[in-house]
């Protein structure tokens, strides 16, 4: 049951962030290499609003999230927008030179010790035989219903619509007056938003450090590829899958003699799933056929 709790805490952060990358993903067709280093800089925002500058949390979270719009604007503007439209592969050169720029502002910025957003013990209850704390219980209910807020938009409003219609067929939903330009720019702007909530998921249920960007970056691709294309459900699971996997691995004794995988070996798992459905279903497991003419 503790394997359990620990997969759906990870889970949750790992859906947090690869939902609204998997539009980007779907709707644009690029990667961003420097989404880790996005991810943090939201969590390290809202660490220097709350305990250097003394703000309320709440007030200091909603600091991080509009910060993290804001570098999501600038990142689409200046290292998206001008080559995704030429070659597909351009974006993955342009943010790889950013995610480097942001490492080195990190290490400026913030120095590389740990950093986190709520210090001092955790208040910890048992569910189940599984110990998890009240902090852990309010994100994972945070992620819910964020996830659940953008399920609503997505499938009941207008602007849901439109952009279904975009990760599905760009160029359909242009000839339909739909105004796929702007589109992009709001979905990436939202995955921004997505990943700064995912550094204050981390801030106040770990602690930040400028060594966690790749591994955050390769496990939310990896739960991409898995679910398929576009697949904002399909990503969501995956992550809940990766991340239970995860767990699994390195707390059953899975070696000759009852012994276990060293943890160090967990964050392999996301990059087997990469190699695996590249080899063997590169559509993704939730992927859809389009009708060609």
């Amino acid at each position: 049951m503790q394997l359990l709790a620990n997969a759906l805490i990870a889970g949750s952060l790992a859906a947090l962030i690869a939902g609204g990358l998997s539009l980007v993903y779907g709707t644009l067709g690029v990667f961003n290499m420097a989404l880790g280093q996005m991810v943090l800089f939201g969590g390290y925002v809202t660490w220097f609003l709350h305990i250097q500058m003394e703000i309320p949390l709440l007030v200091s979270i909603f600091g991080g999230a509009i910060f993290g719009a804001l570098l999501s604007w600038f990142t689409f503007e200046v290292f998206i927008n001008p080559f995704y439209k030429r070659h597909r592969f351009l974006p993955l050169v342009t943010t790889i030179a950013l995610s480097m720029i942001l490492d080195g502002l990190i290490l400026i910025i913030f120095k590389s010790s740990p950093k986190m957003i709520l210090k001092g013990l955790k208040n910890t209850v048992e569910i189940f035989g599984a110990t998890i704390s009240i902090e852990q219980i309010a994100l994972i209910a945070f992620t819910v219903l964020i996830l659940c807020s953008f399920a609503y938009v997505l499938h009941s409003t207008s602007i849901g619509r439109k952009i279904r219609a975009v990760v599905q067929h760009p160029q359909a939903a242009m000839s339909l007056g739909i105004r796929s330009p702007q589109l992009h720019r709001l979905i990436f702007i939202f995955s921004g938003v997505l990943a700064s909530f995912g550094g204050i998921f981390i801030g106040i249920d770990q602690s930040l450090s400028p060594v966690l960007g790749f591994p955050i970056t390769i496990k939310a691709y990896a739960a991409i590829i898995a679910g398929g294309r576009g697949h904002f459900w399909g990503a969501i699971i995956c992550a809940y899958l990766i991340a239970l996997i995860e767990q699994l691995v390195v707390g059953i004794p899975l070696l000759p003699g009852g012994n276990y995988i060293p943890a160090g070996y967990q964050h392999s798992v996301a990059l087997f799933f990469i190699i695996v459905f590249l080899i063997f279903k590169p559509t993704g497991l939730f992927c859809s056929r389009l009708r060609t003419a």
